[in-house]
């Protein structure tokens, strides 16, 4: 079978790295194992990526670039499927105007394959009827270096911006909880503290390496689909600390701890106590559950159990279509 990936023209020059592009470069070489032929498309001009599927002979098309779905849906000559990763995909007060006007063309699309079982009910509420399945994005767990125990601190990692907030974790930790910042610094507002530290930014493979020397994620974000850096978190072995939209494809376990969206932004005493004492009680916790975490990791998001059922998919829609 012969799969194109498509992608929208981005080429992150290094240390940067993107989570979508590494998940489809994840899929792209673990459906390669299984003898599938998997072609990543990565064309800023829609146009041109339109073109090349036209003249090749795909079994399977995925659409990854959001605004690319009107153009697919008018000039593709086959069925396509799209996966939508907009951040604040629920919060449609929060969309900005490109992504408005691009997902009045989503309802179209002849089949999505949504991130997490929300995404999918999302788009069911909004008038979608076509072919619709749900994939939770994954991790290769074997790509992730697991150590027995960590440094007793806290982690957040990822781009620094409004939309993770950060600068509100900061100021609200600041002082009690030892946590450093790694990622692109996006947000001007943006400080370190005294228990706080930015580190830079690490290239992926530092991000496998460098995890698990640590016994806490944090990412309290106002906005997610499903990201990627909870499920490398832990694969790495360290307890989570994330917001309800960062909570996508999670379990109740007693190393996940969910928090609302807006615990920063009203960051009244008693909200920065919850999260001083929730990030705390996680470091602790850590060391007793290290092992069942990764086990979890491995058993719920590795690729070796999540491509049956995106091969599954692709069945499915082709006898759909």
């Amino acid at each position: 079978m012969k799969i194109a990936i498509v992608a929208w023209g981005y080429n992150p020059q290094p240390p940067l790295s993107n989570s979508i592009y590494t998940l489809m470069y994840d899929y792209q070489c673990c459906l390669n194992q299984l003898g599938y032929e998997v072609d990543i498309i990565n064309e800023k001009d829609v146009d041109q990526s339109i073109e090349y599927i036209n003249n090749s002979n795909y079994d399977f098309v995925h659409l990854h670039a959001y605004h690319f779905v009107n153009e697919f849906n008018k000039k593709l000559k086959q069925k396509y499927c799209f996966t939508s990763h907009y951040g604040y995909l629920f919060k449609e007060n929060k969309w900005e105007k490109d992504f408005q006007e691009a997902f009045k063309f989503y309802l179209d699309a002849p089949g999505i394959i949504a991130a997490s079982y929300p995404t999918k009910d999302f788009f069911i509420s909004k008038g979608y009827s076509g072919f619709i399945k749900v994939q939770p994005n994954g991790v290769n767990t074997n790509k992730v270096r697991v150590q027995a125990t960590g440094n007793n601190k806290a982690i957040c990692l990822g781009w620094i911006q409004p939309r993770k907030q950060q600068r509100l974790l900061a100021e609200s930790i600041d002082g009690k909880v030892p946590l450093d910042f790694v990622g692109p610094l996006d947000d001007p507002d943006f400080r370190e503290g005294t228990t706080s530290k930015y580190l830079g930014i690490w290239n992926l493979q530092q991000v496998y390496h460098n995890l698990t020397d640590y016994n806490c994620l944090v990412l309290i974000s106002d906005g997610e689909v499903a990201p990627l850096v909870v499920l490398e978190a832990l694969a790495a072995g360290l307890c989570v600390v994330v917001s309800e939209s960062a909570s996508a494809n999670l379990h109740t376990k007693e190393f996940i701890q969910v928090l609302p969206d807006n615990i920063l932004s009203k960051a009244s005493p008693e909200n920065q106590q919850i999260i001083t004492e929730t990030i705390l009680e996680m470091i602790e916790k850590n060391q007793s559950y290290r092992q069942e975490i990764v086990e979890y990791a491995k058993h719920n998001f590795d690729y070796s159990y999540l491509m049956k059922n995106y091969i599954q998919i692709i069945d499915e829609f082709r006898n759909f279509a």
